[in-house]
C-alpha cells in the first residue's frame, strides 16, 4: 500500500512479482490454447522476462516520484473534540466537519456494538466494519469527498476511502469511544505507514487494518491482535520507547484460529479447509513436528493446487509457546474493494477476450491438453 512519501521497501517488491507472474499466467491460459510445449516454453521465457523488465521500471518509476515526496506526511487527526461531544452529548462546539465525524461515527456504533459484547468483541466488531465498508486508496469513483481527506476519519466515514494514517486515525476514533485504550504508530523513518497498537486486559496489540492480507469483504486478520514479534519484521520501525511493548497473545487472532494438526500430513487437509472457505492465509499447529521443515512446508505448498491462484509458505512464529506455520493463500482476482460477482467476471472475460485476441485466433483446444504443458504452468509459483 503505498502513501504520500512512501518508498517501496524491498518485501513489497517481491510481493508485486509475485503478483505480476500470477496475472500472467492467468492471461497465459487464454493465449496458448492450440499451442504446443514449444510454443508454450518459449512464450513463457519471453514473457516472464517482460514482466520483471517491466515490474521493476514501474517499481522504479513510483520510487522516484514518492522520493520527491519524502518529508511531507499527513497530520495525525486529533479526536479529543468528537469523543468529548460523543461522551458529553453536546457537539455545539464542532465545526462541520467533526460534527459529520461524530454522527456518522455514533451512527455505525449503535449499529455494531450491543452492551453484552467484551471489549474484544467491540474492537473485532470496529475492525470487521472498517475493512468491509473502507478501501485502501488516495482516489476514489465517490465524488463527494477529496482525497485530500482519505487521511483523516472526516474523509474515511465520508467516501469510505482511506490510506494507511486514515485508517489508523478512524479506528482509533472507535477505540477512544468505546474506551479501550488505543495509540497509534506513525512510521515515517523508510516513508510513512501507520497503524494502531491497543490494550485488552491489561496487555498490548498492534491492529493493522491497512495491511490486513483479505480478499474483497473477507478479512484476513493477518495483523489483528498480534504481538511485537510478528509486526517488527523490518519494514516499518518505530520508536519502541514511546509505543508500549505488546506482548500480548490471549486475543490474538492467528494464535486462536490456528488449525492443530497432529503432524505434517495433516497440513493440506488444512490448506484446502482454507481455500474452500475463501481464507488468505492458514495458520498451522503441529502437536508433533517430526520431519518438518521449509522444504516440506515448500513441497505442500508447491503442490497442492487452487484454480484461480496459488499457495505459498509464509513465515513461522512463536506465539504463547506454540510455534505458528503460516501457508498464504493468493488468488489471482484479489484487488481489494468489493468482489466482482462470478456471473459479471465471466461476461467481462469472454467480452474483454474477444476484443484482445479475437475469439477463434487460438483455437477451441483446451489450454492444459498435454501433461507437459499443464506440469509447465502449474509448476510455476
Amino acid at each position: 500500500m503505498i502513501d504520500k512519501g512512501e518508498k517501496i521497501p524491498f518485501k513489497e517488491r517481491l510481493e508485486i512479482n509475485k503478483r505480476h507472474v500470477r496475472e500472467f499466467f492467468y492471461d497465459l491460459k487464454g493465449r496458448l490454447k492450440g499451442k504446443g510445449v514449444l510454443a508454450a516454453c518459449l512464450c513463457v521465457v519471453l514473457l516472464v522476462g517482460a514482466i520483471f523488465v517491466q515490474n521493476s521500471r514501474m517499481i522504479d518509476s513510483m520510487n522516484k516520484i514518492l522520493n520527491q515526496a519524502e518529508g511531507s506526511f499527513h497530520e495525525i487527526y486529533d479526536d479529543s473534540k468528537v469523543i468529548a461531544a460523543y461522551k458529553s452529548g453536546d457537539s455545539s462546539h464542532l465545526d462541520e466537519k467533526d460534527t459529520f465525524v461524530l454522527e456518522k461515527m455514533t451512527q455505525v456504533i449503535d449499529e455494531i456494538i450491543t452492551d453484552d459484547m467484551s471489549d474484544y468483541d467491540k474492537e473485532k466488531a470496529v475492525y470487521d466494519w472498517q475493512h468491509r465498508w473502507v478501501s485502501y486508496g488516495d482516489e476514489g469513483l465517490n465524488p463527494i469527498a477529496s482525497s485530500a481527506d482519505n487521511y483523516t476519519p472526516y474523509g474515511v466515514l465520508r467516501s469510505h476511502r482511506a490510506i494507511c494514517v486514515g485508517n489508523a486515525t478512524t479506528f482509533k476514533l472507535f477505540m477512544d469511544a468505546l474506551d479501550i485504550p488505543c495509540k497509534i504508530i506513525h512510521s515515517t523513518e523508510q516513508g510513512e505507514h501507520a497503524w494502531n497498537v491497543v490494550q485488552l486486559d491489561g496487555d498490548w496489540y498492534h491492529v493493522d487494518v491497512t495491511f490486513d492480507g483479505g480478499t474483497g469483504q473477507n478479512a484476513g486478520y493477518a495483523y489483528f491482535n498480534v504481538p511485537d514479534s510478528v509486526k517488527d519484521d523490518g519494514s516499518w520501525p518505530w520508536d519502541h520507547s514511546e509505543i508500549p511493548a505488546a506482548n500480548g497473545t490471549k486475543y490474538c487472532y492467528m494464535l486462536n484460529n490456528a488449525s492443530e494438526c497432529e503432524n505434517l500430513y495433516q497440513i493440506p487437509a488444512a490448506i484446502k479447509d482454507a481455500v474452500d472457505q475463501g481464507s488468505s492465509y492458514v495458520a498451522v499447529i503441529l502437536k508433533d513436528r517430526t520431519d518438518f521443515s521449509r522444504s516440506v512446508a515448500e513441497f505442500i505448498s508447491n503442490s497442492m493446487y487452487i484454480d484461480n491462484g496459488s499457495i505459498f509458505f509464509s513465515n513461522t512464529y512463536s506465539l504463547g509457546g506454540k510455534i505458528v506455520y503460516i501457508f498464504e493463500i493468493s488468488r489471482w482476482n484479489e484487488g481489494g474493494g468489493e468482489d466482482i460477482p462470478p456471473e459479471v467476471s465471466s461476461k467481462l472475460s469472454e467480452i474483454i477476450g474477444e476484443l484482445n485476441s479475437g475469439a477463434d485466433q487460438w483455437g477451441d483446444e483446451d489450454f492444459y491438453e498435454t501433461e507437459d504443458t499443464y506440469e509447465l504452468t502449474r509448476g510455476y509459483k
